[in-house]
């Protein structure tokens, strides 16, 4: 499925970045390379500071006192930019609005009234954006979402350029991966990735990448960063080398619906990130930090409402995953799901564990002791490409919100 959610600081490639976010093969028997450029054009951002953020858009509230549920404390439209194409890992958000809302293809949206038992607030509409042609922190500096998903390893990445704050996770635990042939390669621990020699194909900028070459999982040698999120290259060469991508996704349809060995699907083995130590939250709910406190009433009373909905969404997924298999079609770009992939895909979400509750019973909140791991992991990586990030790591994710939230 993606690739990594890669969404960096401002200045990379914008199209790159937004394919770091999905999944990194398509199912679709043509040239899919030469649609998802036709979907995906390259677009390059100043590496400037970032937009300024009109900090009055949020009404002015007594951020002193909870809001009860009734107030009208939030905005009247929530936008909420993930970081693919419609998929089964956004799955809680679409259940905002439901199977029956509206699909614009002009700007890859959905959107509706918020279903009543999510309607708090004073929230009357919720929109879903698919992708963007800009990066979601950007997204998110230009004042165009409320909500972006975000990797944290990209939020602390952003941490001094950009910074933002996770309020409530997706998922608890991360499934990118890196996956192979296993006939053509006998992998029984990581370090036999860097033995094989054979290269391994991934987008840029790719933090757990730089991860595994410092833990000698594989070499700099090995290191393709030619990634485009197509299967063509898997096609073409017979899956002869590694590749990046989502458990939940390319698992399936390189075994049931991609013909790339001999004419035909194939049994692929992969290991995801997290199994090679690289804990993770993908697709952190982020918002501002600068926008924090003036949505604080609002969050107070949204963001369990918001996890409610993944909470009801995983409890009875197929009426969001049949709607998100039309939205594609209603998209028409070379991405596309089908039950069979969902179906799989929300299988493998209970069996690794991807979905679980947080340590506190809620389906919500972070561990500080996770961020602050994966930070030691990412500090000499972004050291060594001299990126700074923030010295107190505590500011990129809060569960101030998260205390009457539901769980699973």
């Amino acid at each position: 499925m993606k690739a990594t959610r890669k969404l960096g600081a401002v200045g990379l490639l914008v199209t790159l970045t937004a394919a770091l976010a999905a999944c990194g093969s398509d199912d679709a028997a043509t040239d899919t390379t030469a649609k998802a450029a036709d979907t995906t054009a390259a677009a390059v951002v100043e590496t400037t500071a970032p937009a300024a953020v009109d900090t009055t858009a949020p009404v002015a509230v007594d951020t002193t006192a909870p809001a009860a549920s009734g107030d009208a404390v939030c905005p009247k439209d929530i936008v909420i930019q993930t970081d693919w194409y419609p998929e089964l890992e956004h799955g809680g958000s679409y259940q905002l609005v439901g199977p029956d809302g509206t699909t614009n293809k002009d700007d890859f949206t959905y959107s509706g009234p918020i279903q009543p038992q999510y309607a708090v607030g004073g929230v009357e509409t919720v929109t879903v954006k698919a992708i963007s042609d800009v990066q979601n922190s950007q997204v998110l500096a230009n004042g165009d979402a409320t909500f972006a998903y975000i990797n944290m390893s990209d939020i602390i990445k952003d941490s001094a350029a950009v910074p933002m704050v996770a309020v409530a996770k997706t998922l608890d635990l991360d499934p990118q991966m890196i996956m192979w042939d296993p006939a053509q390669n006998d992998i029984t621990k990581p370090e036999d990735i860097a033995a094989s020699g054979a290269k391994v194909l991934h987008f840029p900028s790719v933090a757990y990448i730089d991860y595994m070459i410092g833990k000698g999982y594989m070499t700099k040698e090995q290191s393709n960063d030619s990634y485009n999120g197509s299967d063509a290259e898997w096609v073409a060469q017979s899956g002869n080398y590694f590749q990046q991508g989502f458990a939940t996704n390319e698992i399936y349809k390189y075994e049931n619906e991609v013909n790339w060995k001999d004419g035909a699907p194939a049994d692929v083995s992969f290991y995801t990130v997290g199994e090679l130590g690289f804990d993770n939250y993908p697709a952190a709910i982020a918002m501002l930090q600068e926008n924090e406190a003036a949505m604080a009433p609002c969050l107070k009373v949204l963001v369990p409402m918001m996890q409610q909905a993944w909470v009801d969404y995983l409890a009875d997924p197929k009426p969001i995953t049949d709607k998100l298999i039309d939205i594609n079609v209603t998209y028409d770009t070379f991405w596309s799901l089908s039950e069979g992939l969902n179906e799989t895909g929300l299988a493998l979400l209970e069996e690794k564990g991807f979905a679980v509750n947080s340590a506190d019973g809620t389906y919500c909140s972070f561990d500080a002791d996770r961020v602050a791991g994966l930070g030691d992991i990412l500090r000499p990586i972004y050291d060594a490409e001299g990126t700074v990030i923030a010295d107190d790591l505590t500011t990129v994710f809060t569960n101030d919100y998260c205390a009457d939230a539901p769980g699973r």
